[in-house]
């Protein structure tokens, strides 16, 4: 990475959002002028949009220097990036345009467009946000969005492809945003060195603790040779809208212990923010499809930490995971952002009851008969019901008379790395 400070002349306006009409215009005399097709039935060529998705709350928290440096820096990797690949790159306000040919990314006449297209979206993505932009205020880092538009010559939606409102407020907001910005450089800066790992910690049968459905991978960083959880970050992701990174290489590398260990189940989070079907879900997908026999092993947890309000979306991805064999759950439901339309309307195979319920529940009668209704109403919406948050042995008794199947928590010794050996059988697993 790039030690360098990189400084904009100040005079230079940041302009973060170019009207529809003149974004088209810019598209279809950039296209015209280079001679290029974007026609979504044109075979040879790919049209990608992307946008610096955090730029306004950049400008908001450093100041329009710092933020002209991100974009600066971003453009500069957008004009690489399309060097390396043979495409041409052109900018409007917070757009950025490239037109990429495709015959340089398929490795044969086999490989299906939409995948191949959909890893030239992520590898924009990668290309301008993996690495934080060094500026003189501190390190910080773009969330980058890129998608493929339709048609050229059919209207879309800036909306859906450009820079998404921000949310600002003062010197509170401010400071809070430059911290955030601190913590999620230093998640980052540890998947970068290697630091990052998982513990496992076993989902039971509340009737016999003994047979273990599946083992959560919880992400954790090591410290001093001991792992610290990593939880009370995920939130700083989703703020600043950097959560989807951690994510993938979460999802990635909890396949790749899949395959490596075939008699293990393991379950792992995804953000709600995460969770629509973006390019690299598409190549996620489609290596699911090769291999059923990891699929079936995967429990995917939808965390509602972050407010969503793109229900299709989301349904839609909930259906696909679970149409190629992967068990899908709802995350802590009761806390959160997690809400009764989530729970009644999306078609999961389990809902996991945030662990204060039953912290509650310990301490009177009235509490332990809200768990109870919760419970029995995720039964009505899914098939398995986990209780979380269970530390002693009376706890496993709490969720055996609210009718939870599963219980999940401290009382149950969690594992890493190497001793993930359990050998999970359907029996173990609750189908």
């Amino acid at each position: 990475m790039s030690k360098h400070l990189y400084l904009v002349p100040p005079c230079d306006k940041l302009t973060l959002l170019t009207p529809a009409e003149e974004a088209m215009a810019v598209l279809t005399t950039f296209t015209r002028e280079n001679a290029v097709s974007v026609n979504c039935c044109d075979t040879k060529t790919i049209c990608i949009v992307a946008s610096i998705r955090n730029l306004a709350q950049i400008e908001g928290a450093y100041g329009s220097d710092a933020a002209l440096a991100v974009r600066h820096i971003v453009h500069e990797r957008a004009r690489e990036f399309s060097m390396r690949k043979s495409g041409i790159v052109t900018f409007s306000g917070g757009l950025i345009f490239f037109v990429m040919p495709r015959d340089d990314y398929s490795e044969s006449d086999d490989v299906p467009h939409v995948l191949d297209d959909n890893s030239i979206v992520e590898s924009v993505i990668a290309a301008l946000g993996d690495e934080p932009v060094p500026t003189v205020t501190g390190m910080i880092r773009a969330a980058i969005d890129a998608s493929i538009p339709p048609d050229v010559d059919e209207p879309f939606d800036l909306d859906e492809v450009g820079p998404h409102a921000a949310q600002m407020g003062g010197k509170t907001w401010r400071a809070g945003y430059m911290t955030d910005m601190q913590t999620a450089n230093e998640v980052f800066d540890a998947l970068e060195r290697g630091e990052l790992c998982f513990r496992y910690e076993k989902v039971c049968s509340a009737c016999d603790i003994g047979i273990i459905g599946y083992y959560e991978a919880l992400l954790c960083t090591t410290e001093n040779g001991m792992p610290v959880s990593v939880g009370n970050k995920i939130p700083v992701l989703e703020r600043l809208g950097l959560i989807g990174r951690l994510d993938k290489w979460v999802v990635a590398s909890v396949i790749e212990t899949l395959r490596a260990c075939p008699d293990v189940s393991l379950g792992c989070n995804v953000s709600v923010q995460s969770a629509t079907l973006d390019g690299w879900w598409a190549t996620i997908i489609e290596r699911l499809t090769r291999e059923p026999q990891v699929a079936r092993r995967l429990v995917v947890e939808i965390t509602e930490s972050a407010l969503f309000t793109d229900m299709d979306a989301l349904s839609d991805f909930i259906r696909v995971l679970r149409l190629l064999g992967c068990r899908v759950a709802l995350d802590d439901v009761g806390a959160g952002h997690s809400c009764l339309k989530s729970l009644t309307e999306l078609r999961v195979d389990m809902v996991k009851v945030d662990g204060s319920y039953l912290r509650h529940a310990r301490a009177t009668d009235r509490a332990r008969a809200r768990l109870r209704s919760l419970v029995q109403l995720a039964r009505l919406c899914a098939s398995h019901v986990v209780l979380e948050g269970i530390e002693r042995e009376a706890d496993v008794q709490i969720s055996l008379a609210c009718g939870a199947q599963w219980v999940q928590g401290y009382l149950f010794d969690p594992i890493f790395g190497s001793d993930l050996t359990h050998p999970v059988t359907n029996r173990d697993r609750g189908d």
